[in-house]
């Protein structure tokens, strides 16, 4: 064996460093990562002898073998810690570790390193190698270096052969060597068309994602190069179109190509670059919007050779932008005629836009509020209390509603502007604020007007307290003197000493006050129903029943009359309904005190029945009948079908009135059916809500006092004082009576009273005052119970008897049995809390008959 560093080199022994080499491939171990150059040099000879550079790897075998005679030729390629091999014949192996190959050693040699081995079955150690010794072994081995371009030496370029050779001649050795620098051209070559080929991967991929062509037009032939993405921009494919210049042009709109031929004509003739925007048809006459542009080519001369260019689709881009422009355009349009002022400012609160409409609102132009802050448009006063609502408007979630603000500016002529602003955020595509935008309506002349519209509340809620507080005081004033006229009358009518005339007097002043107390009810009635203060009872009650108790209290003035009264209750009416009882029985009493009333002869008829999913209730008359003209007004307030009639019949015309509000409060309807001369029918109908159970039969019960009871009476009046203890010394009652509020605190601070009736207008102090003072002493006196005796029957005034401290109330006029009803539920109530509290109780008051509509409920007691 010869080792030669140069053409005249001299033969030598083996060196140490081919003791422990193989002669070639012999077995396989895992491919272990090293110097990237390496690794890129086996992709090399891999794609160098079955790539597209296969055939001159194949002619320069074919070369080899001719010149040097030998069966086999090998080009070997270090990859890392391997040598991988491609063969002109078939090897059992790919690769070896790099350090065991000859190739390794021929590497170090140098760019000129040539190893020959002319007998290896002669030379230690490759005597003993497998492919030397086995059969046709390897026994003649000549190799030269390859080096790439960048001079790194990669591997080697051998001939080998079966039989031993003799020593080429350096002639041949030198053909070797420049057979392996072809070998690393080719790799050269390779490597640079692989580089292309990445890089032109890299731009087709660049092209695809920015949509953007490139192009060449050659000037000598006329044809025209396109880049992948220009194809796909015109619909066309590189494997079934080659475009000529002639070609390229004719794809833009018919009206744009002479732009086009112009554009490259210049820029050939005077090297100018060019750009256009134009439209384009494609392939399938889909029509787009490119923009080319183009520079000159030259050649050394300066000689225009090509021109070449990019190329780019930009009809989604032109088509939002024209959207924006048409959306700016209207939002300018939109936000410069609007009467409303829009704002635009940033997160630093500089303005960036406003309407012109500021000017009406502040006296300034657009150009004097933009660039400034837009706190500037608003009193300082009422800057703290807006920047809180920003920050709470910026902590709202995405996409949550905002109610706006309402705050001051200062016009320029120094007049005050309210303000309302509906206030947007804009965000950026990672949700952080970027700035706002402000809808602001000046709101000054609502603000005027609401103001104005507070005032007449205010004004309209005065005059209803002045309202009510002259219906209670002329309830007052009425009720008062009617207690001692219903009260007195009664005694009479029940004294049995008196004189039958004398008796038909008494009857007729208590119908008479009734009347009058009928009177006063209406008004006051009607006052609730204006003001809707009145509200619906809703309990189980047995309609028939109603209706007739109902007939039963005008039973008396029919016979007196000579009417007949007939009630008519339909079998399929169930037993129990669930409504106001008390509201049905009112308006179902008002029509048949009318029918009474305007009927002189014949009789009166009570209708009741189901009607569908209704109740009906129709009373019948044979009266004087009604003109059809008149019946519209009947439901109106302080309307009689004739002005003569409330002379002859009487009446203050809110009957009807009130029963019309409180059907329609039921959700129902009333109405009338009359002819003039042929009586009348008076009806209505409401929801019928059936009950689940039958409706609790009431029980009749007396009352008894028990004999000794303390009351205190404290009452103005003389005349009621007076009937009062009248009334309850036929009880055994024990009574004190006082004149005013005063005398009742100080007589309930000494004595151990029972109960005590308060009438609530006094003079010195009234009877609401005195039940506080007397709830604020000490000891079992301030729990006394307390009824108010009182002419307010209105909702508010009850309950401001309630809230005084009062346990109930005994409206007037005073009729007996209530009187009697709510003294004894008192009483009962208050000995069961003491018993339950472990204090004796002596004496009480045992309920025996059940008390009337006039007790209430106050702070949970029930009489």
């Amino acid at each position: 064996m010869r080792r030669t560093g140069s053409r005249s080199g001299a033969w030598r022994r083996p060196t140490p460093e081919l003791a422990n080499q193989n002669f070639g491939p012999q077995r396989q171990s895992p491919r272990q990562d090293g110097d990237p150059h390496m690794t890129a040099s086996s992709a090399l000879v891999k794609e160098t002898t079955q790539g597209g550079d296969q055939a001159a790897f194949d002619r320069l075998v074919t070369l080899a073998c001719s010149i040097f005679d030998t069966p086999i030729i090998m080009l070997s390629v270090l990859d890392g810690d391997r040598t991988f091999f491609r063969c002109n014949v078939p090897i059992s192996l790919a690769s070896m570790p790099r350090e065991q190959s000859v190739s390794h050693i021929v590497t170090t040699m140098g760019q000129d390193g040539l190893l020959v081995v002319e007998d290896a079955a002669a030379l230690a150690p490759f005597n003993a190698d497998p492919m030397v010794t086995g059969p046709d072994g390897i026994r003649f081995y000549a190799g030269a270096a390859i080096s790439t371009a960048d001079g790194r030496m990669v591997g080697a370029f051998s001939i080998l052969d079966t039989k031993p050779r003799p020593r080429p001649s350096d002639q041949m050795l030198d053909t070797l060597k420049l057979m392996a620098g072809m070998a690393g051209g080719i790799l050269d070559q390779t490597a640079a068309t692989r580089l292309i080929d990445e890089q032109l991967g890299v731009l087709r991929m660049a092209e695809q994602m920015s949509g953007v062509g490139n192009w060449r037009l050659d000037l000598a032939t006329r044809k025209v190069s396109w880049s992948e993405e220009v194809y796909r921009i015109h619909g066309a494919s590189p494997e079934t179109f080659d475009p000529s210049y002639q070609d390229a042009v004719s794809f833009y709109h018919p009206e744009d190509r002479e732009v086009v031929r112009a554009s490259v004509k210049r820029c050939i003739d005077t090297g100018e670059d060019y750009e256009f925007k134009l439209r384009l048809v494609r392939a399938d006459g889909d029509e787009r919007i490119v923009i080319s542009r183009g520079m000159v080519e030259r050649d050394a001369d300066g000689r225009s050779v090509a021109v070449y260019g990019v190329f780019q689709d930009v009809t989604e881009a032109e088509t939002a932008h024209a959207r924006i422009v048409v959306s700016e355009a209207r939002y300018r349009m939109l936000a410069d005629g609007a009467t409303d002022i829009i704002i635009s400012y940033g997160v630093d609160g500089i303005v960036t836009y406003v309407s012109p409409s500021v000017e009406a609102s502040s006296g300034k132009t657009p150009a004097e509020v933009i660039g400034r802050p837009v706190t500037d448009m608003i009193l300082p006063e009422d800057v703290p209390a807006l920047a809180e609502s920003f920050r709470a408007l910026v902590r709202l979630p995405v996409g949550q509603s905002w109610r706006g603000v309402r705050y001051r500016g200062v016009h320029r002529n120094g007049s005050v502007r309210w303000f309302e602003a509906r206030t947007g955020v804009i965000r950026d595509d990672e949700g952080l604020v970027i700035g706002f935008h402000d809808v602001v309506r000046d709101i000054t002349e609502t603000k005027r007007l609401e103001e104005e519209l507070i005032a007449a509340r205010d004004v309209a809620e005065a005059a209803a307290r002045v309202k009510s507080e002259f219906l209670a005081n002329m309830s007052h004033e009425l009720r008062t003197p009617l207690t001692s006229v219903i009260g007195f009358s009664g005694l009479l009518k029940e004294s049995a000493e008196l004189p039958e005339t004398e008796r038909r007097y008494a009857e007729r002043i208590a119908t008479a006050s009734e009347a009058l107390l009928s009177v006063i009810n209406d008004i006051l009635d009607y006052s609730k129903l204006e003001a809707e203060a009145v509200g619906l009872d809703a309990t189980a009650f047995d309609p028939a029943a109603t209706a007739r108790g109902a007939a039963a209290i005008v039973e008396t003035q029919c016979r007196a009359k000579g009417l007949g009264l007939i009630v008519e209750i339909a079998d399929d009416l169930p037993v129990a309904i669930i409504g106001d009882e008390g509201r049905l029985r009112q308006v179902t009493l008002n029509f048949l005190s009318n029918a009474v009333k305007f009927t002189v002869s014949g009789e009166i008829r009570l209708d009741v029945r189901r009607c569908g999913g209704q109740l009906r209730v129709a009373v019948s008359d044979s009266g004087i009948g009604i003109a059809s003209e008149k019946i519209a007004a009947l439901f109106e307030r302080f309307t009689q079908a004739d002005a003569s009639t409330t002379r002859v019949y009487g009446g203050t015309g809110l009957g009807l009135a009130i029963s019309r509000r409180l059907i329609e409060l039921m959700g129902g309807v009333i109405g009338v059916d009359s002819r003039p001369g042929e009586g009348s029918t008076f009806w209505f109908e409401i929801p019928l809500v059936e009950a689940e159970g039958p409706a609790e039969a009431a029980v009749g019960e007396v009352i008894l006092l028990a004999p000794g009871t303390r009351i205190l009476l404290a009452d103005d009046a003389p005349a009621n004082r007076e009937l009062m203890r009248i009334i309850l010394s036929g009880w055994g009652v024990e009574l004190d009576m006082v004149c005013d509020g005063a005398e009742a605190v100080a007589a309930a601070s000494k004595g151990d009273y029972d109960l005590i009736l308060m009438d609530v207008h006094m003079p010195v102090m009234d009877g609401m005052d005195a039940a506080r003072a007397i709830r604020a002493l000490n000891g079992a006196r301030a729990s006394v119970p307390i009824l108010a005796l009182t002419a307010n029957v209105q909702p508010e005034q009850i309950e401001a008897c309630a809230r005084a401290g009062m346990d109930g109330h005994v409206g007037k006029p005073i009729h007996m049995g209530d009187l009697i009803g709510a003294i004894a539920g008192a009483l009962t109530l208050r000995r069961q809390e003491r018993r339950r509290s472990g204090v004796t109780v002596e004496g009480s008051g045992i309920p025996i008959n059940g008390s009337s509509e006039s007790a209430c409920d106050f702070n949970g007691r029930s009489f």
